[in-house]
Order: structure tokens, then C-alpha cells, then sequence
């Protein structure tokens, strides 16, 4: 009878141990499916941002591709920048006629293809109220309010097209 109950406490013993040992690796796996869980919150999180980051990242790569573009445009044409120099132009706000606001913006464009305007300030508008830009001026027409800003670029040298440009 002594064996048997020696078995039978082994039996027990080892029983108990192996119970010990899947409630120490259930432990372990529960601590390590917290871990992953959090993992992947954050990972959620990542994917989320890159998500809404994905328009401004498709805008940039159109600017680039745009800005190749140009840059392609601009070789074919067989521009130099080196050939060209800019000047700023600044007018500041005033009155004026409309002759001196006519030849004043009609220099601006002398230049024809030789030279660009780019403003960065542009306002003109009629100091009566009843007159209009577009109009021819009226008795009592008061003139204009004139403001231009910006840079004007201007060949320096007489372009030529370039061996590269291709019609």
C-alpha cells in the first residue's frame, strides 16, 4: 500500500508542478498578448498619421513632378538665367492721372518678350466713387490711387536658341 500512495503522491507532485508550470506560461502569455496589444495601438496610431499625411505627401510629389515639368520646358526653350537680370520696382501708394497711371504701367510692359513683371503689390483704384476703371472719366473725375511692388526681370543679352532646344 505504500507504493501505491507514493504513486499516487507523485502523481500528485507531478500533477501539481505542471499545473504551476501552465499557470506560470498562461501568466506569461497573457503579459506578452498586453505587450502586442499595445504594440499594435500603436501601431494603429502610426498608420493613422501616415493615412492622413497621405494627401499633403500626394500635393508635394504633383509640385515636384510640376516643377520638373518646368524645369524640362525651360531647357527645351533654351533659357539661361545667366542671361537675365532683375530689378525691384516699388511705387507706393498715391495719386495719379490716368495718363501718368497709362504710362507708368505701360513701361512696365515695354519690354515685350525681353522682360517680366511679377508683382507682388498691385492696386489701382478711382478715387470717385461714381467713375470707374474701365470707363471713360467723367466731370469731376478725381484720378486714381496707384500702388506697385515687384521684380522685374530683363534679358541682358540677346538670346539665341539653343543647340538643345528642340521645336
Amino acid at each position: 500500500m505504500n507504493g501505491a500512495r507514493t504513486l499516487k503522491l507523485a502523481s500528485l507532485a507531478l500533477a501539481t508542478a505542471l499545473l504551476g508550470a501552465g499557470a506560470w506560461l498562461a501568466q506569461s502569455g497573457i503579459r506578452q498578448l498586453a505587450l502586442e496589444r499595445q504594440q499594435f495601438a500603436q501601431l494603429q496610431q502610426s498608420l493613422d498619421g501616415a493615412r492622413r499625411m497621405m494627401p499633403e505627401v500626394e500635393q508635394r510629389e504633383r509640385l515636384v513632378r510640376s516643377i520638373k515639368d518646368v524645369s524640362v520646358q525651360v531647357d527645351r526653350l533654351g533659357f539661361d538665367p545667366a542671361r537675365w537680370g532683375e530689378r525691384r520696382l516699388r511705387r507706393p501708394l498715391g495719386p495719379v492721372s490716368r495718363v501718368e497711371a497709362s504710362q507708368f504701367l505701360g513701361e512696365l510692359g515695354r519690354g515685350g518678350a525681353g522682360s517680366v513683371f511679377v508683382a507682388d503689390v498691385f492696386d489701382i483704384a478711382t478715387v470717385s466713387t461714381d467713375t470707374g476703371l474701365f470707363h471713360s472719366p467723367q466731370p469731376g473725375d478725381k484720378g486714381l490711387t496707384l500702388s506697385v511692388s515687384g521684380t522685374l526681370y530683363f534679358q541682358t543679352t540677346a538670346s539665341a536658341p539653343s543647340a538643345r532646344s528642340v521645336p
